[in-house]
């Protein structure tokens, strides 16, 4: 089991993870928090925010935890239609392998 690095879900956290991994990514999370804290400060809305990070914080995760090879192989193989070794759902709901 490969070990899993957690970012906590807060401009701090998402920033300094990005500064790490990503600096253009970092610049752009910037640019867009920033952006989003003037629409809620004009709006009195924080929607834009958490949009923000929501978003960015999913980047951040896959930027600290990148995909095994193993993990890459299979999406690499979805990318030209084999999907064997996926989990799906059948018709009555189960998980089944493809």
């Amino acid at each position: 089991m490969t070990a899993v690095t957690k970012i906590e879900r807060s401009g701090p956290a998402i920033s300094a993870a990005l500064a790490e991994l990503s600096a253009d990514e970092c610049t752009q999370f910037g640019a867009e928090f920033h952006q989003a804290l003037g629409h809620a400060a004009q709006a009195f809305d924080l929607a834009a925010v958490d949009a923000v990070v929501d978003r960015w914080w999913g980047i951040a995760a896959i930027r600290v935890n990148p995909l095994s090879e193993h993990e890459q192989a299979q999406v690499d193989r979805a990318h030209t239609g084999d999907f064997t070794g996926l989990l799906a759902r059948d018709e009555q709901g189960n998980w089944v392998w493809l």
